[in-house]
């Protein structure tokens, strides 16, 4: 009962917030993925627990690195304005495919190749929640991952990739998750 309230509360976030996204003027706007993608983004960091002395600061800024999908981080720009995660400020970094994701919390990589994922995550160490959207993402070592199922945008979670990055996933994040990796049976 606490996952599937959890689950309408998280979709009437994502709804709400992008209700509240200014209307193009040619044409009423579709939601699309990179939206919903943005949503689930932006309410993620409100379910993970980071060890003690990530934030230097109590008013310390969550920061939301994008790489590899502009259109994520155009939505994710959006939405983010005036919000707040705990208390604390956020900010979307843009992050180069390239470029080591330091000062980060949340690093989302859009779909590359497995050798580029798995370089990019290796990027990327310490208490930092990975999420990736493509198949096979989750053996490769991320925290969450995309899926489409059902024409609905859902998400998969592995308690073994976060226990390596030394997060912790809140019961009601994996209960909404379609597949949890690691969970005890």
């Amino acid at each position: 009962m606490r996952g599937r309230l959890f689950l309408c509360m998280l979709v009437c976030t994502a709804a709400a917030l992008l209700l509240a996204i200014p209307a193009r003027a040619q044409a009423p706007a579709a939601v699309t993925e990179s939206a919903v993608k943005a949503a689930f983004l932006l309410k993620f960091g409100s379910f993970v627990e980071w060890p003690a002395g990530t934030f230097a600061r109590a008013d310390q800024p969550l920061v939301i690195g994008i790489s590899g999908d502009e259109a994520v981080a155009v939505e994710l720009e959006r939405l983010a304005a005036g919000h707040t995660i705990d208390g604390r400020p956020l900010v979307v970094k843009r992050v180069a495919e390239a470029a080591p994701a330091g000062g980060v919390h949340i690093l989302y990589l859009g779909a590359r190749r497995d050798a580029r994922l798995r370089e990019a995550m290796g990027s990327a160490p310490g208490p930092i929640l990975i999420v990736t959207s493509q198949p096979g993402a989750r053996a490769l070592g991320s925290v969450l991952n995309f899926v489409v199922d059902a024409g609905r945008m859902r998400f998969n979670a592995s308690i073994t990739s976060a226990e390596a990055r030394n997060l912790k996933l809140s019961a009601r994040l994996l209960a909404v998750a379609q597949d949890v990796e690691g969970r005890a049976k």
